[in-house]
C-alpha cells in the first residue's frame, strides 16, 4: 500500500487530497449540524448523536451539568469502525479512520466552546432565558437536517464515512444491495421513534426530528446518489462520426454504434450511442446541438453503469455459487 502511495502521480495525489477534503468538511457539518442545531431542543432525527441526546437526557436528571454526548458519540464511533473494519473490510476502515478521528473531536469542539453553546442557544430560542417557540424547532429540525445530510453525504463521495451507524449503509449496500439512503432513513426513523417515546415532553420536537430525518435522507440521495447518476444518450446524425470523436476525444467515453434502418422510408442510419456522467450532460447536449440542430437525440437516465470509466462490477455475497 505505501509503494503504491509513494508512486502517485500529481493527478493522483490531487485526487487524494480533494477526497480527503470533503471527507474533513463532510465530517465539520454532520458535527456542527447535530451539535448547534439538534442539542438544545432536544431533537432526535437519528445517527449515534440522537442516541447521545436519548442518554444525555437521562443523565441530565442525576446531574445537569453533565455533559455525556460526545463521550457516547466517541465511544460508538469506535466500536462501530471496528464492527466496519470486521465486515466491510480494511480498506474501507483505512477511508473511514480520518472522519472516525475527527468527528468526535468536533462535536466536543462544539458541544463545549462557549460561542457554539450561545450559538445553539440562540437559534433555539433559549439564548438569555428566552422562549422557545414552535417556528425555532421546526427552524432548527431543517437546518439541522440540512448540515447533517449534506455533511454524510460529502463523506460518501470521498470514499468515507462520518461514523456511527452510516456504517450500516455501507454494509446494507455491500451484503444486501440496499441504497444507502433507504438504510440511513429506516436506522434514524427508529433511534428517532426512541426520542419521542423517552424523553418527557419531546413530542413537537419529535416531529421536527422526523422532518429532519426526511432531510437528510433527501440531501443524502440528492448530492450521493445523484452525483453518481448517468445518462445514455442515442443520436441519429448525418454528423455521428464528429460527435463520436468528440465524446472520445474530449470527454474520455466511448460510443457504440448501431446499424438500424427506418422505419418510414427504409433508409439505413447509423444510431450513435453514448454513455456519461451527470456531471458531462451539459458539454455533451451543446456539442450535439451546435454539431447537428436537426439531429434525433433521446437521454436516457440510468441508475447504475458498470464497467471501464464508471463503477467496478461487484459481486454481492448472497449471490456467489
Amino acid at each position: 500500500m505505501w509503494n503504491k502511495i509513494k508512486n502517485m502521480s500529481r493527478r493522483e495525489w490531487f485526487d487524494f487530497f480533494m477526497k480527503n477534503l470533503l471527507v474533513v468538511i463532510g465530517t465539520v457539518l454532520v458535527a456542527f449540524g447535530s451539535a448547534v442545531f439538534m442539542t438544545e431542543l432536544n431533537i432526535v432525527s437519528g445517527g449515534l448523536y440522537g442516541i447521545g441526546i436519548i442518554v444525555q437526557y437521562f443523565i441530565s436528571l442525576a446531574d445537569p451539568s453533565f455533559q455525556s454526548i460526545d463521550i457516547v458519540v466517541g465511544v460508538a464511533t469506535w466500536v462501530l469502525w471496528f464492527v466496519g473494519l470486521i465486515l466491510i473490510g480494511k480498506a474501507f476502515a483505512i477511508k473511514t479512520l480520518l472522519s472516525s478521528l475527527l468527528y468526535p473531536v468536533f462535536v466536543s469542539l462544539f458541544l463545549r466552546i462557549d460561542f457554539f453553546i450561545q450559538l445553539s442557544q440562540m437559534v433555539a430560542g433559549t439564548l438569555d432565558g428566552g422562549t422557545t417557540t414552535v417556528g425555532n424547532i421546526i427552524l432548527c429540525g431543517i437546518f439541522g437536517g440540512v448540515l447533517t445530510g449534506g455533511g454524510v453525504a460529502l463523506t460518501f463521495l470521498g470514499g468515507g464515512s462520518s461514523g456511527g451507524v452510516d456504517i450500516f449503509s455501507f454494509i446494507m449496500e455491500k451484503y444486501f444491495n440496499v441504497k444507502q439512503s433507504i438504510t440511513t432513513f429506516i436506522v434514524d426513523a427508529i433511534i428517532v421513534f426512541l426520542g419521542m417515546t423517552l424523553i418527557k415532553d419531546n413530542f413537537i420536537a419529535g416531529l421536527c426530528g422526523i422532518i429532519s430525518a426526511f432531510i437528510c435522507a433527501a440531501m443524502i440521495e440528492y448530492v450521493y446518489i445523484g452525483s453518481q447518476t448517468s445518462y445514455q444518450v442515442d443520436i441519429i446524425s448525418d454528423k455521428w462520426e464528429i460527435i463520436s470523436k468528440y465524446a472520445q476525444d474530449e470527454l474520455q467515453r466511448g460510443a457504440t454504434i448501431i446499424p438500424a434502418k427506418g422505419g418510414y422510408q427504409g433508409e439505413e442510419r447509423n444510431i450513435l450511442r453514448i454513455v456519461f456522467p451527470k456531471s458531462q450532460f451539459q458539454k455533451i447536449k451543446y456539442f450535439i446541438a451546435k454539431t447537428d440542430p436537426n439531429a434525433f437525440v433521446t437521454y436516457t437516465r440510468t441508475n447504475a453503469v458498470y464497467g471501464e470509466g464508471f463503477k467496478k462490477i461487484k459481486i454481492h455475497k448472497k449471490n456467489k455459487k
